[in-house]
């Protein structure tokens, strides 16, 4: 009798450690395509913060460079657009947007700086104004943030054209 060998086919062994293999090349792939997705995300949000930092920049130093009187004191700045619009504030509120308050008809109004901003998840978690007495210059300094890690913080100097008092 003969014995019969097909060489055809894999053996057992051969199947478990092609089958292995695929596995571990899976899982690779999918932790790979999780960080990259985690970083994508990351970066989105970073560019939000900056986009959003830098408009409320330019929007706070367009205010007060036209400011017609501005005064800071160790808490705020406040600032006067004109006669009949006196004592604005800016301050952050508890959803984390900068707004301008001001007292209107005996009562507290409350408007968003910029309104037409999309904050999205982020946070501004901090807003600070230091006046120069010598070059008469305010810089602000606004820091926005994801949760309690901060994505963007920048500064700007603006000299308003009425002056300062400090």
């Amino acid at each position: 009798m003969k014995k019969l060998r097909n060489k055809k086919g894999f053996t057992l062994t051969e199947m478990l450690i092609s089958v292995l293999l695929l596995g571990f090349v899976s899982i690779m792939v999918t932790v790979m395509t999780s960080a990259i997705l985690s970083s994508t995300t990351t970066m989105r949000e970073v560019a939000q913060a900056e986009i959003l930092g830098s408009e409320a920049l330019d929007n706070l130093q367009g205010q007060l460079r036209v400011a017609r009187s501005v005064t800071i004191n160790s808490d705020n700045v406040t600032f006067d657009i004109n006669s009949a619009n006196k004592g604005y504030v800016f301050s952050v509120n508890d959803e984390g947007k900068i707004v301008m308050e001001h007292e209107k008809d005996g009562e507290m109004k409350s408007e968003l700086l910029f309104a037409g901003a999309s904050y999205g998840n982020l946070r501004v978690t901090g807003l600070q104004f230091t006046g120069d007495k010598d070059k008469k210059t305010i810089m602000i300094t606004v820091e926005i943030s994801f949760g309690d890690k901060t994505l963007w913080s920048g500064s700007v100097t603006v000299k308003p054209l009425n002056g300062i008092t400090l």
